[in-house]
């Protein structure tokens, strides 16, 4: 982790205009200009599918163009004080939808849907899903050597340059584009990812005399690998995209028209082809796609009434040690709505290289972590807390402070029955939240907000997926690597996906939130005192004391009531996500993505960093104070800040972070090991994913 001392590129460029400034609009090929009032600063431009709305930030005064090309920000050429040369270029879409290269010493953004090319020669900043870019420092990354990992969004995003990707690499970010539109959880992104990569790796594997197909050949129709002997590197690479196309088309119907023009224009591939490349991809794309499309709806009948939470609400502790569903938060249309656990389901979901029982199913007992830290202690685990009078009923005799007390005997909560009735270990654990919560460095808040990954990302699957790109780029793979690579990663994020839910379904392990503000209450944790923010009385903490709503800036440690604490997430989000907490879904698939990576190139040695500006932090608007790079030296210490970040966040405890990224690791290699023999040909047919349920019906 490092700070770059250069002076800071600002990218709000907008504050030097002055007086009127014109807007140019092309459309249908033709431009013209209309003149606003003020600065580009009062007004919020937002472009999109081709629509460009305008809105000033005082009044009411709007405006809507359809059809838009491009449109252009220009100052005043009567006004001296102006140093914009030339205005802003807006691209169509956000950062993630480009690509961008140097062509005789301009750059040029290409789109990674159409494969059109925009030259930015002219533009001094340019904007990309109405988040304002400098020229100058793309084109200063470019110009140096190595690939390049851009952050969009502030320190919220990051996103590979790709200049010439494989099929996987392509297709891989036309679903994470899908991913970050639906925002449909971290469980179905690595699902989705399985399944897509998969498709491509059995369409290029179909080609190959060595490797294995992953998918059985349920219909017994795919082509003999003698008759593809002849096969051109093109054919093979077509039959790949043809996977991707025809997985995704079915898996997300409602975005076909971005899958098609994907095909068709930026790939140049007919979408009616009836090639033999055309019949080996929508073949191998099929194959997977039965079975789990099968699966996928068995585990939808099997979604109700699989879990119902111990805890139905904040109002209601039943048992203070499970979880409880939080509210969605003021970024929700209904803000007091209650979460509902996402996916128990996809805890009972066919792996890939998971254990198995002799019928097929995933074996999560050989897999399931020893578990959280209980409330009560060994000889007191059957006791009963009543959390609104601020009791317990005992399971077996105790001494406290020199009395004797019977089972069966109710004595009120306090602190003196920490260690004899209540597990030490519980308390420590939330202690240290809130401990990390006061002493948050800039380094800690911006990591973990960089990791957050949550509604508006590809979620963390998506993430170790783009540092598997920023791997193919680093190391110039060919198309059948990268098959191999992104196939390996899928199959080990889902994996990880099934284990974690199965802990945290079978664990149903409370939030470090729940857990902190539930001991404010009882009192057992934190002093008695006064509320500096809120006046209330009560047990009080020193912790992070939220955002100032009128600044947006961190109102830093403060002393607050317990039953106050707040988590370091997006503000005005859900204090947690919506599912339990034992283990960390985040350090899960982190370890298992690094495992993957550092096997597959033979080394944990990663090399990689990632640049954010000053002041575009989404958490607190006065972060980072300067330019900021984040930078890892190997897999394994990009893992470790991903699971220490939701340590500083309040999200997880220390045993759901230590757990989890063991866990991922350990399947990591397992996929690994299993993606291996796929690919050398030593895989036997049970090793197949649903060969049991292929073989016996």
């Amino acid at each position: 982790m490092g700070r770059d001392k250069r002076k800071d590129r600002d990218r709000d460029t907008e504050d030097k205009y002055k007086g009127e400034f014109e807007i140019n609009i092309t459309q249908d090929g033709e431009t013209r200009s209309i003149t606003l009032k003020g600065q580009p600063r009062d007004y919020e431009i937002e472009y999109e599918d081709d629509e460009l709305e305008i809105e000033a930030r005082k009044g009411d005064a709007e405006w809507e163009f359809d059809d838009v090309d491009s449109f252009e920000i220009l100052s005043d050429p009567a006004d001296e004080i102006s140093q914009v040369p030339a205005g802003i270029f807006a691209l169509a879409g956000p950062l993630r939808d480009y690509d961008f290269f140097l062509e005789d010493g301009s750059l040029i953004a290409r789109s990674r849907l159409d494969g059109e090319a925009v030259s930015l020669e002219d533009a001094t900043t340019f904007m990309a899903g109405g988040e304002t870019f400098q020229t100058a420092f793309l084109v200063e990354m470019l110009e140096a050597p190595g690939p390049d990992i851009l952050a969009e969004g502030g320190p919220r995003l990051m996103t590979v340059n790709t200049p010439d990707p494989t099929p996987s690499v392509l297709w891989d970010q036309i679903l994470q584009t899908v991913i970050v539109d639906i925002g449909f959880g971290p469980t179905n992104a690595a699902r989705a990812f399985s399944i897509m990569h998969t498709a491509i790796y059995d369409a290029q594997a179909s080609y190959d005399p060595v490797a294995q197909r992953v998918s059985i050949d349920l219909e017994g129709d795919n082509l003999d690998i003698a008759s593809l002997s002849d096969a051109s590197g093109a054919e093979i690479e077509a039959a790949m995209h043809v996977a991707a196309y025809q997985a995704l088309s079915q898996l997300f119907p409602g975005h076909r028209d971005m899958f098609d023009k994907v095909l068709s224009e930026r790939v140049g591939i007919d979408i009616s082809d009836d090639s033999r490349a055309h019949v080996v991809g929508s073949d191998a794309a099929q194959d997977v796609l039965t079975p789990r499309l099968a699966e996928a709806a068995v585990l939808a009948n099997l979604s109700d009434g699989l879990y119902t939470p111990v805890n139905p609400g904040p109002d209601t502790r039943n048992d203070i040690s499970r979880w409880t569903p939080e509210k969605k938060g003021k970024l929700s249309p209904d803000p007091d709505a209650l979460q509902t656990f996402l996916t128990p389901e996809l805890s009972l979901a066919e792996g890939f290289a998971l254990p198995e029982t002799p019928t097929g199913a995933t074996d999560t007992a050989l897999i399931r972590p020893d578990g959280p830290e209980p409330f009560f202690t060994a000889d007191q685990q059957n006791a009963v807390l009543d959390f609104d009078t601020g009791t317990i009923t005992l399971a077996a005799p105790v001494n406290v402070n020199g009395q004797t007390w019977q089972a069966a005997d109710t004595i009120p909560v306090d602190k003196s029955l920490i260690g004899p009735v209540i597990n030490p270990a519980f308390i420590s654990q939330a202690e240290a939240i809130v401990h990390t919560s006061a002493t948050l460095t800039e380094d800690q808040k911006l990591i973990a907000e960089f990791w957050e990954d949550g509604p508006g990302s590809s979620y963390p699957p998506g993430a170790w997926m783009t540092l598997a790109q920023y791997v193919s780029q680093r190391d110039g793979h060919d198309a059948a690597s990268d098959a191999l690579l992104f196939m390996t990663m899928g199959n080990a994020l889902n994996d990880a996906a099934i284990a974690t839910w199965d802990a945290k379904v079978h664990f149903d392990y409370a939030r470090p939130v729940t857990v902190i503000r539930d001991l404010g209450k009882l009192g057992l944790i934190g002093e008695p005192g006064v509320d500096e923010l809120t006046g209330e009385a009560g047990y009080v903490i020193q912790a992070f004391g939220g955002i100032d709503p009128d600044t947006g800036t961190s109102l830093g440690t403060r002393t607050i009531l317990a039953e106050n604490f707040i988590t370091y997430q997006l503000p005005g989000g859900e204090q947690s996500p919506p599912f339990a907490e034992y283990t960390s879904g985040h350090s899960t698939f982190s370890g298992a993505g690094a495992a993957v990576l550092a096997a597959f190139t033979g080394s944990d040695h990663f090399d990689a960093q990632v640049t954010v500006a000053s002041g575009t932090s989404a958490f607190d608007a006065a972060l980072p104070t300067q330019t900021y790079i984040f930078e890892w030296d190997t897999f394994s210490q990009a893992a470790n800040d991903a699971g220490f970040s939701r340590i500083y966040g309040g999200i997880h405890f220390s045993d759901g972070n230590l757990d989890g990224l063991s866990a991922g690791a350990a399947i990591g290699a397992d996929a690994y090991d299993l993606a291996s023999e796929f690919a050398n040909g030593t895989a036997q047919p049970e090793q197949q994913p649903f060969f049991d349920e292929f073989l016996f019906g």
